[in-house]
């Protein structure tokens, strides 16, 4: 593992995502790499979301920035122990989360992309669309490690 200095970890505060930032904070102390963890709000869910009422649009976004925030706290501070001496920088974006998650990536110059191998995201979501972790992989030009849900490493 050696050249890694920086790792992207998109979450959506799945367990599974949640799993893959503990995965990737063993990584970065070992490697000494840094760690952003990117949350990227989905603007076509928003867009879902306010089809009814437009003018919410704003206080829904407002929302699902401070979840976010919220979120990232209560992940930080499960993680205390492993943190210790790894910089972790926290990142709530919005956009397409697979197209964000690549732009990001290339932007920061990551060497490795740890994210959980399926989110949030509905059955029928995924069953026409495909997983973002998919995505990501397709579109991507660094090693990504798909992390899965305990039970399933374990069973």
């Amino acid at each position: 593992m050696r050249g890694i200095k920086k790792i992207l970890v998109p979450v959506d505060f799945s367990e599974c995502s949640r799993n893959a930032f503990h995965y990737a904070l063993d990584i970065a102390r070992e490697t000494k790499a840094s760690v952003f963890i990117l949350n990227v709000i989905d603007t076509e869910l928003i867009n879902e979301i306010v089809r009814l009422d437009p003018s919410s649009k704003e206080h829904i976004k407002k929302n699902l920035e401070k979840n976010a925030k919220s979120e990232f706290d209560g992940m930080m501070s499960e993680s205390v122990k492993k943190r210790k001496g790894v910089v972790v920088r926290e990142l709530v974006e919005e956009g397409i989360p697979f197209i964000h998650i690549l732009k990001k990536a290339k932007d920061l110059g990551v060497d490795l992309i740890v994210m959980g191998s399926f989110g949030t995201s509905s059955p029928m979501r995924r069953l026409f669309f495909g997983s973002t972790a998919e995505k990501v992989l397709r579109g991507v030009k660094v090693p990504v490690v798909c992390v899965p849900l305990p039970e399933v490493i374990e069973g």
